[in-house]
């Protein structure tokens, strides 16, 4: 029997782990659990809170991918730009692997050839001719290859991922200096696109990856849609509070809004509020690089929208106010106060 003890143990051990692991990735929905559940104990509330409301799937890369031309030289035509370096990218874009290229390949690809059908001199006049047009749509096309770099790779695919659950808890702004750098590269590119900036291919390449990583889009999704939820559950049940409330029942519900909301989840939205506006501005910031962008690209990026008040953030701000109001309301009717706190 003591042969399986050790084995046994190990089992316990990493069972343990992958408990807490899971735990960790969604301690922000337990938080908000206890709110709710420690408010429901007055007589006065029954907080119902609504199912989880998952986010909308990122779009299909068939849905999201902006076309581009391509073209297509003859061999003789192929034959007559070997002299440049357009004639090396026309055979690496036919090539087999060409063909099957990244989105964020097929871009730095695009800048490669475009600045080379604008400075290529070419003898053949019958060519230059038909290249002309080539390269002027091709330069027109910038930025919706910029747009498919940024949002039709594995790496957005990855960065909007709400699999991991919430942003959390304890992360700050700090945590996300990298992806905000990573952003501000990338930016950089695109707004300087039709000036054919010459690209360090591997830095590009280090910061979609840094963006990927991340999974940040999808974490702060799931975590503001969540907490947008409890916190119009616990304000719908205030506002509909009885004056009788007032006296030892408000005291109550007063110890538990300072206990589970102001020492823990307001510091933790706070946080999270301070890393999204810029993460939030930078995506905008992006996508305006190939606007008018695919509708359903379009559309899922609008639930970031800073401006819109019927988008996922805009319904999460107001939750929060509503909550503050509920709860300002209710302690002025009942001539509570607190001190030293502004909710």
């Amino acid at each position: 029997m003591e042969a399986y003890i050790f084995p046994k143990s190990m089992v316990i051990i990493i069972t343990f782990l992958m408990l807490v692991g899971c735990d960790t990735r969604y301690k922000p929905e337990q938080v908000l659990s206890d709110y709710a559940t420690s408010l429901s104990r007055s007589a006065y509330l029954d907080v119902s809170v609504p199912n989880p409301v998952m986010p909308k799937l990122y779009p299909s890369v068939q849905a999201r991918t902006m076309v581009l031309t391509h073209f297509d030289v003859s061999l003789l035509d192929f034959l007559s730009l070997q002299h440049c370096n357009l004639g090396l990218l026309v055979g690496e874009r036919n090539s087999v692997l060409g063909r099957v290229m990244l989105s964020s390949q097929r871009f730095l690809y695009e800048v490669k050839i475009t600045r080379a059908l604008e400075t290529c001199p070419i003898e053949n006049q019958s060519l230059a001719e038909k290249l002309a047009p080539i390269a002027q749509q091709k330069h027109k096309e910038l930025p919706q290859a910029f747009i498919n770099a940024v949002f039709n790779g594995d790496e957005a695919k990855s960065f909007f991922s709400f699999s991991n659950g919430f942003v959390p808890m304890g992360y700050t702004a700090a945590n996300y200096q990298s992806l905000q750098s990573a952003l501000g590269d990338i930016l950089v590119i695109g707004q300087h696109v039709l000036e054919l900036p010459h690209i360090d291919s591997n830095a590009f390449e280090q910061d979609l990856k840094t963006m990927a990583d991340s999974e940040y889009g999808g974490k702060l999704l799931y975590s503001v849609l969540q907490i947008t939820r409890y916190l119009n559950a616990v304000s719908e049940s205030i506002e509909s509070l009885p004056s009788s409330v007032c006296g030892p029942p408000v005291t109550f519900l007063k110890q538990q809004f300072e206990h589970h909301y102001v020492k823990l989840i307001q510091p933790y939205m706070a946080r999270l509020n301070a890393s999204a506006y810029p993460v939030l501005s930078q995506l905008h910031q992006l996508a305006m690089v190939g606007a008018p962008l695919p509708t359903a690209l379009a559309n899922y990026l609008e639930q970031f929208s800073l401006q819109d008040k019927h988008s996922v953030w805009g319904r999460y701000q107001a939750a929060s106010r509503r909550h503050a109001m509920a709860w300002s309301r209710l302690f002025q009717r009942c001539g509570v106060s607190l001190k030293g706190q502004n909710n």
